[in-house]
């Protein structure tokens, strides 16, 4: 009994919902990957930020959305590109907004 008790244990913390940090990192890199592939393309900095109180104050999901905020150099300008992003089920979702 104790066995199945602490595999039981072992498992929810395996699959447990990921924290702050994960989530940051797994949709820095989904956001990465979104954006435009133009050659040259460097990318200056990343941050993350709550997401505004307009989205969600509507906000129907069970996880939280965060905006990620990309500054990037192409051809000598630069730019900003935003995207919300919510992780479920372990997996990152974005989408590209516009500031």
């Amino acid at each position: 009994m104790r066995i199945v008790f602490a595999v039981v244990v072992l498992a929810a913390l395996l699959f447990a919902p990921t924290g702050h940090a994960e989530t940051n990192k797994a949709c820095t890199i989904k956001a990465t990957e979104a954006l435009p592939h133009i050659a040259g393309l460097v990318i200056k900095k990343s941050r993350t930020r709550p997401a505004p109180a307009a989205i969600l104050a509507s906000w129907r999901g069970q996880s939280q959305p965060i905006m990620i905020d990309m500054d990037v150099v192409a051809a000598g300008e630069a730019q900003t590109y935003s995207f919300m992003c919510v992780v479920t089920q372990g997996s990152a979702f974005v989408q590209r907004t516009m500031n």
